[in-house]
């Protein structure tokens, strides 16, 4: 679905698929389940969460552990934050540091 200029209120919504173009989300809550990426440009959210479920938890499972794995791993998480501040992930992977530690370990 293409969304344009729309307000959302107290909606539950299913983003994968989608794009969202000017909307503005007063506390909705945007379900994200890991599969088709939606698309957002130039929204407003307002008092709004994410819900993480399917894959999309899993991601976040996988990054939590890795953030707490011991020497390197928060590098690296926060290394990934960084890139998506810096909007550097393009493509179908992306590719993070090698940890800052002597042995380039996780522990």
């Amino acid at each position: 679905m293409f969304y344009q200029d729309k307000t959302f209120t107290g909606e539950r919504m299913e983003l994968s698929g989608s794009a969202f173009h000017g909307c503005t989300f007063k506390n909705c809550e945007l379900v994200y389940r890991g599969d088709s990426s939606p698309n957002f440009q130039d929204n407003n959210l307002i008092d709004s969460v994410f819900v993480f479920t399917d894959a999309a938890i899993c991601t976040l499972y996988f990054l939590s552990n890795v953030y707490h794995a011991g020497r390197g791993g928060r590098e690296v998480v926060e290394k990934t934050f960084e890139d998506i501040r810096q909007s550097a992930i393009h493509g179908r992977m992306a590719r993070t540091v090698t940890p800052g530690t002597a042995d380039h370990s996780l522990r």
